[in-house]
């Protein structure tokens, strides 16, 4: 870990949006875990990395759901009037997905770091 190059939270945000939504085309939900634990690896700091995490798969899932919108706006206008609960509860679910894994991220790069010294 010593040659890399520990981030902010903008570029850390940044790189787990566009992970998370390259990520998020495979339709695997579960890959959503490596942006975040990408994130947390890269961030400075605890709160970047959680911040990052959270933030970062919740506006990539936002832009797939605004995708479907565009492509179908008539069927998730009326899935969204007949789901709205449970997608708000979806996008709360994977912000908490991103925040744990780029938690896990973040104590690894902390742990490798601190034995690398």
């Amino acid at each position: 870990m010593m040659g890399v190059k520990r981030l902010g939270l903008l570029p850390c945000l940044l790189v787990v949006i566009v992970l998370g939504a390259l990520l998020e085309l495979t339709r695997t939900w579960q890959l959503l875990i490596i942006a975040g634990v990408v994130g947390g690896l890269l961030a400075k700091s605890f709160r970047a990395a959680a911040l990052s995490g959270f933030l970062g798969l919740i506006i990539a899932w936002g832009v797939y759901f605004l995708a479907h919108y565009a492509s179908m706006p008539t069927n998730f206008a009326l899935a969204f009037f007949h789901l709205s609960m449970f997608l708000a509860i979806g996008l709360l679910l994977v912000g908490l997905l991103g925040l744990l894994s780029a938690l896990l991220g973040y104590f690894v790069a902390s742990t490798l770091k601190r034995q690398a010294k």
